[in-house]
């Protein structure tokens, strides 16, 4: 009995041994794991900075404007309506307000706006100043558009059909009272000129003395190459210092737009509200 009772003792260490030796010891190699790859990129995301591949300057952007617009290119304008309305537009553009669409989340418009526009057709952006469209040239591409170009300038249109484009520091070329004026040195009309773009009426009711008139909305937007012959024969001199003021500012940016366009170098904006009395004097609000 007691012989079969070691025997059995003998038997249970010998299988703990095993089974002790087999938990401890590794295997001869193990199959290696290929690296996880990476993720593939999200279907429709831009995959390289599009500001620096589809923003054009002005002479760039307008050769895509090659054919019938709407046919071979479609040219969306992200300006309100009411800036179109004193601006002028591209005849056939496609309106999008982007301040009260694009930038409020709303995104959807760009497919209701284009749903007739083929993906892979040349899509043109601008706005004003540049700066809508470089808020909202991905937008276009991450809808599915694949050619969009955005203009990077301010324009500059009128009634008849003239585009054009400057390029405006606002931080330099849109100032101050005090700067303002510190550029009226010497004598107007010949050491730097002053163009109120003010209405005929707004303007008798009181202007600086020696003040070229020519109403923004009555001039530069409804027959630009008109009014440049005027400006050019009064101001031939394209380095001029040329002072642009209105009631607050809104037409001396067309004004100032449309002068750039033409290559005039020193044009500033007062980018204040100005008072002007029948006597000439003038306050600043």
């Amino acid at each position: 009995m007691l012989r079969k009772y070691n025997l059995l003792v003998l038997i249970l260490l010998l299988v703990v041994t095993s089974l002790a030796i087999g938990c401890s010891s590794q295997p001869a190699s193990q199959p290696s794991l290929a690296p996880s790859s990476a993720p593939a990129p999200v279907s429709g995301a831009p995959t390289q900075d599009i500001l620096q591949t589809n923003l054009l300057e002005f002479d760039a952007w307008e050769a895509k404007m090659a054919g019938e617009i709407n046919l071979d290119y479609y040219v969306i304008d992200l300006r309100s309506p009411a800036e179109s309305q004193l601006e002028k537009s591209i005849e056939g553009s496609i309106n999008i307000d982007a301040n009260e669409t694009l930038a409020k989340g709303n995104v959807s418009i760009i497919n209701e706006k284009l749903s007739t526009v083929p993906e892979d057709a040349i899509i043109l952006l601008h706005c004003k100043s540049g700066g809508r469209v470089k808020a909202n040239l991905a937008k276009f591409v991450e809808a599915g558009y694949s050619n969009v170009y955005g203009l990077n300038g301010w324009t500059a249109f009128d009634a008849k059909g003239y585009i054009g484009a400057a390029k405006i520091n606002a931080n330099t070329e849109h100032i101050k009272p005090d700067a303002w004026v510190a550029k009226m040195s010497g004598e107007i009309g010949k050491d730097y000129f002053i163009i109120d773009t003010r209405n005929k009426i707004d303007h008798e009711t009181g202007y600086i003395k020696g003040a070229i008139n020519l109403g923004a909305a009555e001039t530069f937007t409804v027959d630009h190459s008109a009014t440049m012959v005027i400006v050019e024969q009064t101001i031939p001199n394209k380095d001029s210092v040329i002072l642009v003021h209105c009631n607050a500012g809104t037409k001396a940016r067309v004004t100032q737009a449309h002068l750039k366009a033409e290559g005039y170098k020193n044009v500033f904006v007062l980018d204040n509200r100005m008072v002007i009395d029948k006597g000439g004097n003038y306050t600043f609000e």
